[in-house]
């Protein structure tokens, strides 16, 4: 009796184990800042900023990461061009299968809504759209396990797996934006050690992927991310190619990061 205890205790710890919540690098008040300069010739300025943030909620019964990234050009910019992001994303904790998403766009003349609902079940996004001055629409856009929104494929960036971090290594992720889904290949670099503007060296692991043609993008060009080198992962520096000009962009500030920065390459506590 007591091995046939032993036995079934062993069965269920198992059974718990293959079924654990995976250890992600992010957790509930996570909060970091990044400067934002746009470059087009002689341009080269400071004009905004951007923050993200995650929040632990419920959700449809649901324990959810509330994460969202929320960007905005300067107040003197804003006369040339003023950009206002507002994109939200509501994942379970347990697996980051997104449940619901929301994008607010402003981008000089442009406007952009998404409204989302993730019905799995039936395999489709509830979507209430509006952009390129389409008026708005109410469509359901086919998604597939393992497909999301633009805040999640960040986060799941940030979530691969060290053999995904290998320089040549290629990784596939198809996320929803207006009323389409896509496909786009991360591809890592390697580790780098780069100079964060007023931040100091840091290390880093530099990706690239496509970017989607819109009104910014000419759709033809890498965007590329550098991710701390340590259990963080969080964005460190940005390369977003545009039309006219590219935007750089830089970690400026952090706090309530799920494990000590431990990717100064001077080896530094901070």
């Amino acid at each position: 009796m007591k091995k046939l205890i032993l036995l079934v205790c062993a069965g269920l710890l198992s059974w718990v184990n293959a079924f654990a919540q995976k250890d992600w690098p992010f957790k509930d008040g996570e909060q970091f800042t990044f400067s934002i300069m746009y470059k087009w010739g002689a341009v080269n300025t400071e004009v905004g900023l951007a923050e993200f943030t995650v929040a632990e909620e419920r959700l449809k019964g649901e324990d959810v990461y509330h994460m969202a990234c929320k960007a905005k050009t300067a107040p003197f910019f804003d006369i040339f061009y003023k950009i206002r992001e507002d994109l939200e994303s509501w994942d379970r904790v347990e697996d980051l299968r997104p449940l619901q998403f929301t994008r607010n766009t402003l981008e000089g003349s442009y406007t952009a809504t998404n409204t989302y609902d993730f019905d799995w079940n039936a395999g489709v996004i509830k979507a209430d759209i509006n952009f390129e001055g389409r008026g708005q629409q109410y469509m359901e856009i086919p998604v597939k396990p393992g497909e999301g929104d633009i805040v999640w494929l960040i986060y799941q960036m940030r979530a691969m797996d060290e053999k995904s971090f290998a320089k040549g290594a290629k990784t596939k992720f198809h996320f929803a934006i207006d009323d389409d889904v896509f496909d786009v290949t991360v591809t890592c670099r390697g580790e780098e050690t780069i100079k964060v503007r007023k931040m100091g060296k840091m290390k880093a692991w530099h990706i690239s992927c496509s970017v989607v043609q819109g009104a910014l993008f000419e759709g033809d060009e890498q965007l590329h991310l550098w991710f701390s080198a340590d259990e963080n992962r969080i964005p460190v520096a940005a390369h977003i190619p545009l039309k006219v000009g590219n935007v750089q962009a830089w970690v400026s500030g952090w706090h309530g990061l799920k494990y000590d920065f431990n990717a100064w390459a001077d080896g530094r506590k901070r």
